[in-house]
C-alpha cells in the first residue's frame, strides 16, 4: 500500500515537472470528460444522444466496450439501406468499389472523435458533397 502511494506521488511530481495534467479515473469516466461532451460537435455519439439514445445503445455493457460495425447494423438495417440513405452524396461513401462488407463502419465513424473519410487513404483529394438535386 505504501509503495502504491509513493508511486502515485512520484508520478504526480514527474508529470508536473513535464507539464502533464493527470486526470483521476473517476473524472475520466465521467460523461463530461468524454471528447463528445460538447453537444455542438458533430461526433457520431452526439448524433445518437440527440436522438435519445444513451451510451448502452452502442456500447452495450459499458462505455469501454468497443463498438463494432455489426452493432451499427442492428439499428441501421443493412449496407444497402445505408447506401440508399446517402444516395444524395457525390460520391456515395456507402456505395463504391470498396464495399461496406470489406470495411467496418468504425473505419469512418469514430464515435467520440471526428469522423474520417476512409476513401481518402487512396483518393486524398476526394470531397464528399451533398447533391440537393437527387
Amino acid at each position: 500500500m505504501k509503495f502504491t502511494f509513493f508511486c502515485r506521488i512520484a508520478m504526480l511530481f514527474a508529470s508536473a515537472a513535464l507539464g502533464i495534467v493527470l486526470v483521476a479515473p473517476s473524472v475520466a469516466q465521467d460523461k463530461q470528460a468524454l471528447p463528445s461532451a460538447d453537444p455542438n460537435l458533430k461526433y457520431t455519439a452526439n448524433k445518437h444522444l440527440k436522438q435519445g439514445l444513451d451510451c448502452t445503445a452502442c456500447h452495450g455493457d459499458g462505455p469501454k466496450k468497443p463498438v463494432t460495425g455489426s452493432k451499427c447494423l442492428e439499428c441501421h438495417e443493412s449496407y444497402d439501406a445505408i447506401a440508399k440513405r446517402t444516395q444524395d452524396m457525390e460520391p456515395n461513401p456507402h456505395d463504391n468499389h470498396q464495399t461496406m462488407q470489406d470495411i467496418s463502419c468504425t473505419e469512418c465513424h469514430k464515435g467520440h472523435h471526428t469522423d474520417v473519410v476512409f476513401c481518402q487513404q487512396c483518393h486524398g483529394d476526394m470531397k464528399l458533397v451533398r447533391n440537393s438535386k437527387k
